[in-house]
């Protein structure tokens, strides 16, 4: 069994919940290792070959495909040939349920050349490197027309998710529960508990599956929660640190410079 880890994304900004990059694959870099995340994520290959593994299955991509890797599917991406090179856009998926799409309950097809999302892609790119005024108010609007065509287009089943025993299915319903109590008191014994394992066996696969420990991924998150809420410009310190679960507004400050290299009094100050 190949190893491979959950990616928890961050996004810089409240009222920008996208991810867009630009990859180029050679010699130097020709693969991207497995690794699993709730946020939907499409591929836009503009040249060369690539050779996808979603779950298992294989997916060959060329210039001008589309690849649509579902939430919480384990994927790599690895090089097919001498070169090749993508767009990747990734989208938050409290920013998709927000908008009335719940991408996390739902499976699309996984590879499309659907001429109306390429036609979005291109647009995206456009004004992702233009930089024009309001543009990334135009990307976030492009990005709820991407919503609506994968749901017109390319869904293949709603989904009732059914927990199995395997190790990352388990894990995958630990970081659910995790986001669902963060600004509760919890403990090892609990989550274990949820998921009827003992929690011996649950730091383990934990550790396996995250490469992290379930003190620094709890840690990680809660920050992030607690960047986002800040952000906002509505709350202070002590409310936000207990909002995030912290009962010490010193600790959490300590955790917050520890994550971000900045004490959190910083972000109102922005």
């Amino acid at each position: 069994m190949k190893d491979f880890v959950y990616e928890l994304h961050s996004f810089m900004e409240l009222d920008f919940p996208i991810i867009f990059d630009f990859y180029k694959m050679d010699s130097s870099f020709s693969e991207v290792f497995y690794h699993w995340h709730i946020n939907i994520e499409m591929l836009y290959f503009i040249s060369g070959n690539a050779e996808i593994s979603i779950n298992g299955e294989i997916i060959l991509a060329s210039a001008g495909d589309v690849i649509i890797i579902n939430s919480n599917y384990i994927h790599d991406i690895k090089l097919y040939g001498s070169e090749c090179s993508y767009y990747c856009l990734i989208m938050d998926n409290n920013f998709c349920r927000d908008i009335g799409f719940d991408i996390t309950e739902n499976i699309f097809c996984e590879k499309t050349n659907d001429p109306e999302i390429v036609n979005i892609f291109n647009i995206i790119i456009r004004e992702s490197t233009n930089k024009r005024l309001h543009w990334k108010r135009a990307i976030r609007a492009l990005c709820i027309t991407m919503n609506i065509l994968l749901y017109r287009n390319q869904i293949v089943i709603n989904k009732e998710r059914i927990a199995s025993k395997n190790k990352s299915e388990l894990i995958k319903k630990a970081i659910e529960y995790i986001n669902k109590n963060l600004k509760n008191e919890f403990s090892l014994d609990d989550i274990a508990s949820e998921l009827c394992i003992s929690k011996y066996y649950f730091c383990r696969i934990f550790k396996e599956i995250t490469g992290q420990t379930l003190k620094g991924y709890l840690l990680t998150t809660r920050c992030l929660h607690a960047r986002t809420l800040l952000k906002k410009g509505n709350i202070n310190i002590v409310e936000c640190a207990e909002m995030c679960g912290f009962n010490n507004p010193s600790y959490f400050s300590k955790c917050y410079k520890n994550q971000f290299g900045y004490l959190p009094s910083c972000e109102l100050k922005t």
